[in-house]
């Protein structure tokens, strides 16, 4: 219903005011403007109200992106921390390994993936654009993760060469330490028992009782077993690999054959004094690249006798198991 202010005009014969009455057609024109400004004034103020506070669908998407904002920016600080571990640990470590086992480190810009180098924390800023901020980060860990998973994988092998290398090089004495007697010669010159002059002595005598056990000083291949009366007399040597030999003279008996192959702490023979020998004891050489080396270079006398039993024990137990 309109409610419309009533008009009077004044009637100067009846001196009275008399209300003017609008006839149907001009009561409905004034009905259509009514509506038409009512409708202008609604759809302003919609209009107003959606610019000033949004309508219900914007302010849901706008939630929405401001909650994956949040979400990104979190994902952008963890992938940050993990770039930081990567760093401080992983690069740092895998370049110590790689020093340890004498390989080439990797250059920074190798690590960086040819990046440019590493972002600092407090350059990522919410000014740039977030998404791209992360997808960069995202690509660069992953070039890294691949290149550092590359240099893991060949220190591992390294360090399997280096391990097997290690379990190939003379390093324990031949002669249980509660069984030797003494060393009566050491490497270098010295008054031939026989000839009573200087000579050079190639290895180490370990003097020990008759019969005493005599052990593979490395992992190897017997390659030579030499039964004789003359010289080293009863002999056995085995190739090591990696440029080692090691021989073992004057045996009362032999027990392995040739293309044996043997393990450190492996029973091998017994002291004798087959040969040019003054008493029992066992004549022990090491060689490298064909050449005599100083024994004593090379075998660990830290072992304590339990130590060195552990040793014969373990390589006990991997002889059973070959030999199966």
């Amino acid at each position: 219903m309109i409610f419309r202010k009533k008009k009077y005009h004044f009637d100067p014969v009846t001196l009275t005011f008399e209300e003017i009455k609008s006839d149907r057609k001009t009561r409905g024109g004034e009905f259509i403007i009514y509506v038409a400004v009512s409708m202008m004034i609604t759809v302003m103020v919609g209009f107003l109200l959606n610019q000033v506070f949004g309508s219900a669908e914007s302010i849901i998407l706008e939630n929405r992106l401001f909650s994956l904002d949040q979400q990104m920016q979190g994902l952008l600080n963890k992938g940050h921390q993990f770039s930081s571990i990567l760093h401080n640990d992983h690069f740092s470590r895998d370049n110590s390994y790689r020093a340890i086992l004498q390989i080439d480190t990797l250059s920074e810009n190798v690590r960086e993936a040819g990046t440019g180098g590493y972002v600092p924390r407090n350059q990522f800023s919410l000014n740039n654009d977030i998404s791209d901020t992360l997808g960069n980060l995202i690509t660069k860990l992953n070039f890294q993760l691949q290149i550092q998973t590359g240099s893991y994988e060949t220190v591992y092998k390294k360090a399997l060469e280096h391990q097997t290398a290690l379990s190939h090089i003379p390093a324990i004495q031949p002669i249980s330490q509660k069984d030797l007697i003494m060393i009566s010669s050491n490497f270098g010159l010295r008054s031939d028992p026989f000839l009573e002059q200087q000579e050079v002595h190639c290895g180490l005598d370990f003097v020990a009782a008759d019969g005493k056990d005599v052990y593979a000083t490395g992992d190897g291949t017997v390659t030579l077993v030499k039964e004789s009366r003359i010289g080293y007399g009863n002999e056995i040597f085995v190739d090591h690999g990696f440029g080692f030999g090691s021989r073992y003279a004057h045996l009362s008996q032999i027990l392995v054959k040739e293309g044996l192959i043997v393990k450190r702490g492996q029973l091998i023979g017994k002291v004798g004094e087959s040969g040019r020998a003054t008493g029992p004891h066992l004549h022990y050489e090491v060689l490298y690249e064909n050449k005599p080396v100083n024994p004593s270079f090379y075998f660990d006398n830290s072992l304590s006798v339990d130590e060195y039993q552990g040793i014969l024990k373990l390589a006990s137990s991997k002889t059973r198991t070959d030999l199966k």
